[in-house]
């Protein structure tokens, strides 16, 4: 099967931790299937990269091709017409890599744009689509008065939604989704690089300090990911565990503001940001870790958590979107409030080795798994003959035009 995936959520040479679910899915489907992809580049990063990216090496030995072309769009205007604007980008690569790559189905993630410019190449291929939805797509954008309808249009349009949560899949049946449509297949975890190991080890070869307590966050530095209220939180535990560390890994819009509120709380000594690390040293910090945190306003079901269990490491977390789906109370702490005291409260209590020890019990789920699961869900759509929708959408250039 030939496998062409969309999204701008997909690493290169140069920012190999971006999107790595997605080139952790596409590298275990290529074992089996050509995977080509199209991972358009906000323009804003084009100036500063000079167009020149490149697929991750350990990508392109599995036989994954890739292009990147420009995305161009208005900022924070008609995000409405973000789509048409991605596709109006992209569609002279679409057309080149149609030449010698023809897809017999398109995956995407994230609804809109990815989803809408995955979608018309299904239909200007008439092949079979599927979008992954993985949180914010379906629990944020859908209620947007103008660019919800546009989400609505790509979800009730493509052949099949991938949900990532069964809460997301129940989120996508009330926006109007048939059931036989939406499928949840949960994500998995790459077992040679996520997988139990001395914690003293682990701190030692990333150099922190054995008598610490370490607490890890991972993601990217956005507004929704609510870090103000991790932050506030450790004021608390700063008083009852001196010698507990948080550690930030990720980078983003918001990092100046999470050092500037750690300075005026007093936490610099505290809390310390790293920015984006590659997978396999990820790794290495979950295992160090006494647990990993998150303190978001909205979730799908982040795979940060399986990562860390799959090394070990037990989690906080508010209690958004589907993480409870994979909340045990042996292992992890959910939190209804955004009390930093009630999350504070948590962290100190998370910090119980027993909590540690039953996550060591964790089986994580693998990519492999994944995969075979999406492969099936193809096959029976082609099986059945099930022609991809040819209704066009009101909003997008007709796919006939491009070139």
């Amino acid at each position: 099967m030939n496998i062409l995936f969309v999204s701008t959520t997909f690493p290169d040479a140069g920012s190999p931790a971006r999107g790595t679910y997605n080139a952790a899915l596409c590298r275990s489907l290529a074992q089996s299937h050509a995977v080509h992809v199209i991972s358009p580049r906000m323009f804003t990063e084009s100036f500063r990269q000079r167009n020149r990216y490149e697929l991750p090496r350990s990508l392109a030995e599995v036989g994954i091709q890739a292009d990147y072309p420009t995305y161009w769009y208005t900022p924070k205007i008609l995000q409405h017409r973000y789509g048409d604007q991605m596709w109006w980008s992209v569609r002279r690569c679409v057309q080149q890599v149609l030449k010698s790559f023809r897809p017999d189905a398109v995956l995407s993630y994230f609804a809109h744009p990815d989803g809408q410019v995955g979608l018309n190449i299904a239909r200007l291929r008439d092949v079979p689509s599927a979008v992954i939805v993985g949180g914010t797509d379906v629990l944020v954008l859908p209620d947007h008065p103008r660019r919800g309808p546009a989400v609505r249009h790509v979800l009730r349009g493509t052949t099949r939604i991938m949900t990532v949560s069964e809460g997301l899949r129940q989120r996508c049946l009330s926006l109007g989704c048939s059931p036989e449509q939406v499928r949840t297949i949960y994500q998995g975890v790459d077992p040679a690089v996520f997988h139990h190991g001395d914690q003293q080890a682990a701190r030692q070869k990333l150099g922190l300090p054995a008598d610490e307590q370490t607490l890890v966050w991972v993601g990217r530095m956005v507004p929704i990911k609510g870090l103000e209220l991790l932050i506030e939180s450790c004021v608390q535990l700063k008083q009852t565990h001196p010698r507990c560390r948080l550690h930030l890994l990720g980078d983003g819009p918001c990092k100046s503001l999470v050092q500037q509120q750690a300075a005026e709380l007093g936490l610099t000594d505290m809390v310390h940001c790293h920015g984006a690390v590659p997978p396999e040293q990820l790794a290495d910090w979950y295992r160090a870790a006494d647990a990993t945190v998150l303190s978001s306003h909205s979730e799908g079901l982040p795979n940060v958590f399986r990562e860390a269990l799959a090394c070990g490491s037990p989690f906080v977390s508010t209690s958004v979107g589907s993480i409870t789906e994979i909340a045990d109370p042996a292992y992890s702490l959910c939190v209804n409030s955004r009390d930093p005291r009630q999350f504070g409260a948590a962290l100190r209590t998370i910090l119980d080795p027993a909590y540690r020890i039953a996550a060591g019990a964790y089986q994580p789920r693998t990519w492999d798994q994944c995969a075979a699961e999406v492969t099936h869900m193809f096959t029976g759509v082609l099986a059945a003959t099930q022609p991809a929708a040819t209704a066009p959408l009101r909003t997008p250039p007709q796919p006939a035009r491009i070139g």
